[in-house]
């Protein structure tokens, strides 16, 4: 079964994973309470970026506004854009706290009946596998394959920060019902953040001890990541 992507969100955060604060939104006003600074005195809105979400799937379309938005106009005209392009009856809109640039790349995780749960590591131009679960230096060679192949090396810092993220997401894969995902992740220079995710699951997931009394209400289309905003 398909996840939903705000529960796909959940599950990673669960696993210590750092994603981007997310919210389903059906109206450009609701996307402008979703990039109110809460409990801040600035009166500025948090820059936010937009994009759609087909039924059926979890996958984020490429139509999308990268763009930071950064006003009340901003936000509007871009939903309103959304709205033409796409149709209430054709997708959701997603909205997300903007990221700083970096490098992107991907993680996927894949299950067959020779190998078991593998894991990969994509850039546009090639990826690795190896199959899970991935102890440290299992992480450490499948970066190492990774940049052997762009005949470039990175910082040791954020060498460490990748192994430290595949591990955790190895330990994620091994440990749910998760058949098949796939992560958008940017590379910063301290730290990553996971733009987008899709996963498929043989079961339902289950992580109550994450919810707490506000799980079902109107905010449940909104993911808050537990770490650093």
């Amino acid at each position: 079964m398909i996840v939903d992507k705000i529960a796909c969100f959940k599950a990673l955060d669960h696993f210590g994973i750092h994603v981007a604060r997310s919210k389903f939104v059906d109206s450009a006003e609701d996307a402008i309470a979703f990039a109110e600074r809460r409990n801040a005195r600035d009166p500025r809105l948090m820059p936010i970026v937009l994009r759609v979400v087909s039924p059926g799937t979890q996958e984020s379309e490429k139509l999308a506004i990268e763009t930071p938005l950064e006003s009340e106009s901003a936000i509007e005209r871009g939903y309103a854009r959304m709205i033409r392009e796409v149709g209430t009856a054709d997708g959701r809109i997603l909205a997300q706290t903007a990221t700083e640039p970096g490098t992107d790349i991907a993680i996927s995780g894949q299950t067959d009946a020779v190998n078991g749960k593998t894991i990969a590591l994509h850039s546009a131009e090639h990826s690795v596998q190896r199959m899970i679960p991935l102890d440290a230096a299992g992480a450490q060679a499948l970066v190492e394959n990774f940049e052997a192949h762009h005949h470039r090396g990175s910082r040791e810092q954020t060498r460490r920060m990748l192994e430290h993220l595949l591990g955790r997401v190895s330990q994620f894969f091994a440990e749910t019902p998760v058949t098949e995902f796939r992560l958008d992740v940017r590379l910063h220079e301290n730290s990553y953040t996971v733009l987008d995710a899709s996963m498929t699951t043989s079961k339902a997931l289950h992580l109550k001890e994450r919810l707490d009394r506000h799980a079902h209400d109107r905010k449940g289309d909104e993911f808050h990541p537990s770490g650093r905003q």
